[in-house]
């Protein structure tokens, strides 16, 4: 990091610049039937948004620098696996902004793929210029789609909590078999994204559901739920319950996971991964 920083800078605002330029080129500017933000009434959209782009990829780089070493694979795989991981995540979160806001899910899909693209780039980069090879690069892992199952299952009982509990901003009532279908399609990409991200060191399950659900989940969560206030004016409050009971559901449903893949490995008698 200290060698290679102005590499990384560069990555950053790269990505973020790509990632306005695809927006201007592929993404129709989408009209919302909620009162527009500060930021567009003023004018000033395209300067807010570039600030919160800087910030948003920011963020995921401290986050990779912080975490990749306790990754498994060589540093180009680990950039790719951090884009893929989290391009995704950008791609279907973004249709719960057509679900809530009633925008069409075409031209917020075409929104969301240029964030996408523009993260798998970051990925790809960060792996280049802030990751390092692994001592497990050539081991592979399996998929225990088993032991992640308490992932998507604790996100969609968080969810549902927020939506008839707290009364976060939502479609449920009005939409509820597609906020279903969203809301668990949702936990299980955060699933996949536990097993690309998944640590190899020997700490506690607990340990590592809480890096996993504040850190490398949450921090990106949080930025990402943010955003919205660039375009539409709602309720700080209300994303930062979102937030939380998201991260809270993520970390229970990580640890739940972990703890499962320990006794597994215990009972078959293989080295802890």
């Amino acid at each position: 990091m200290k060698t290679k920083w102005w590499k990384i800078l560069f990555s950053v605002v790269a990505c973020a610049v790509l990632d306005v330029i695809l927006h201007r080129l592929f993404a129709p500017r989408i009209e919302y039937n909620f009162p527009p933000s500060v930021f567009v009434e003023k004018g000033l959209f395209l300067p807010a948004a570039s600030v919160a782009l800087i910030l948003w990829f920011g963020t995921m780089t401290v986050v990779f620098a912080l975490s990749q070493h306790r990754l498994s694979g060589d540093k180009a795989m680990k950039g790719w696996r951090y884009g893929i991981a989290f391009g995704v995540l950008c791609f279907l979160g973004i249709f719960e902004m057509s679900l809530i806001f009633d925008s069409s899910a075409v031209d917020e899909l075409r929104t969301s793929a240029a964030d996408a693209i523009s993260i798998l780039m970051l990925g790809i980069l960060l792996g280049r210029f802030a990751g390092t090879d692994s001592q497990h690069a050539r081991k592979q892992s399996k998929i225990g789609w088993r032991s992640i199952i308490p992932i998507p299952l604790a996100f969609l009982i968080g969810r549902y909590f927020g939506y008839g509990i707290v009364h976060v901003m939502s479609a449920y009532t009005q939409k509820p078999i597609t906020t279903f279908l969203w809301t668990l399609g949702i936990g299980c990409w955060i699933a996949i994204t536990f097993f690309l991200l998944k640590e190899r060191d020997q700490n506690s399950s607990a340990v590592r559901a809480v890096r996993f659900g504040f850190m490398i989940f949450g921090s990106y969560w949080l930025i990402y739920n943010l955003f919205v206030l660039v375009f539409v004016r709602v309720s700080v409050l209300d994303i930062f319950a979102r937030v939380i009971i998201d991260v809270l559901a993520v970390t229970v449903g990580a640890w739940v996971a972990n703890r499962r893949s320990l006794m597994k490995t215990t009972v078959t008698g293989k080295t802890v991964a």
